[in-house]
């Protein structure tokens, strides 16, 4: 199931958390980088689609900082109706991290952004590493077909949609995961729920 070529896409990064009273600081990127992000085949949009801000946020599935973010997903979107959120895949943490990313692009690709949400939501509420068995399992249990979305997975298409998520986010400059993107700003590390409202504030004002 794991094609291990897709480890060499690209740079290992760290999962990297920060505490809340250490929030990460603002980096500026090139807003032609960040419209290639919004523009990715593997970018999964929920949230509002016609959402007045968008933000992006680049994980990896055994990242816990982005366990945590990914906790906080249901508080956001009630608290900001309007908000267009991004959700990019980036497998930088191991093999098993590839595995569950494949099979969660899969899932994706057949079942759309809404049914993934789903599936996003399952894997950060499991415990211990996620890899490509596990995220089959949860995904079954969603009523994925599981050898169509095993031949999806595994496609030539799948590995494309990880390589270009990993060339823009090593043109922004991730080097950790959870990373966020918002206007012509990223950052690097978890952000709490308050200050991803207060960047959406900011970004509306």
């Amino acid at each position: 199931m794991i094609d291990r070529r897709a480890l060499l896409l690209g740079p290992l990064a760290a999962c990297t958390g920060t505490p809340a009273l250490a929030q990460p600081e603002a980096l500026r990127v090139p807003i032609e980088i960040v419209e290639e992000a919004l523009e990715l085949e593997a970018a999964i949009r929920v949230g509002n689609p016609r959402g007045d801000v968008t933000l992006i946020e680049f994980f990896d599935y055994n990242c816990p900082w982005c366990k945590r973010s990914a906790a906080d997903l249901p508080g956001l979107f009630a608290a900001e109706p309007d908000l267009a959120y991004v959700l990019v895949n980036f497998a930088v943490l191991g093999a098993p991290s590839v595995g569950a990313t494949k099979v969660a692009l899969g899932f994706f690709d057949l079942y759309g952004p809404q049914r993934y949400l789903l599936l996003h939501q399952r894997l950060f509420a499991l415990r211990g590493v996620i890899d490509a068995p596990r995220a089959l399992k949860e995904a079954a249990e969603l009523g994925a077909g599981t050898g169509r979305l095993i031949a999806t997975a595994d496609s030539r298409k799948i590995i494309d949609w990880m390589t270009e998520a990993l060339r823009v986010g090593n043109s922004l400059g991730l080097a950790a995961t959870p990373s966020f993107v918002i206007g012509p700003e990223a950052y690097q590390g978890y952000l709490s729920l308050a200050r991803k409202r207060a960047l959406i504030a900011k970004a509306r004002a």
